[in-house]
């Protein structure tokens, strides 16, 4: 009986050979868009959507799915498919206003105010020993 391939459950498998999808990932743009034009056209897809679900990998996404058509997409990603099929015929433009968006996001930082006013230890204003309880009687 054959091994199940143990995958997270929150991760999709790829849908290629890892070794070919080494391949494409390490490949140059020009490459990658070559090993992927011998892929069956629903490969192309599914691996497209895959790619570019995955920020590190939004770019190989992107000239991935601009070797396919729209209905292929939309077969794969449903309407995100028309999306993806618009933004990979311009993969620069595409690409620059993704960067764009990451740089105008607000970071979220320390205050400043707290590093200004040092802080500084309570003092009580009476002594300990003084400070006597009452015993109960039992």
């Amino acid at each position: 009986m054959p091994q199940a391939r143990q995958h997270s459950l929150n991760e999709a498998s790829i849908p290629i050979p890892e070794n070919l999808f080494g391949q494409l990932a390490q490949a140059e743009p020009k490459d990658a868009v070559e090993i992927a034009r011998k892929l069956p056209l629903e490969n192309r897809a599914h691996l497209a959507a895959f790619c570019y679900g995955k920020r590190h990998l939004n770019h190989l996404g992107l000239l991935l799915a601009a070797t396919c058509d729209r209905m292929s997409l939309r077969r794969t990603m449903g309407n995100a498919g028309d999306i993806v099929f618009q933004q990979s015929r311009d993969i620069e433009k595409t690409l620059g206003e993704q960067a764009r968006d990451r740089q105008a996001r607000t970071k979220v930082t320390l205050a400043t105010a707290a590093n200004i006013v040092p802080l500084r230890p309570i003092v009580a204003d009476y002594d300990v020993e003084d400070d006597e309880t009452p015993e109960r009687a039992g």
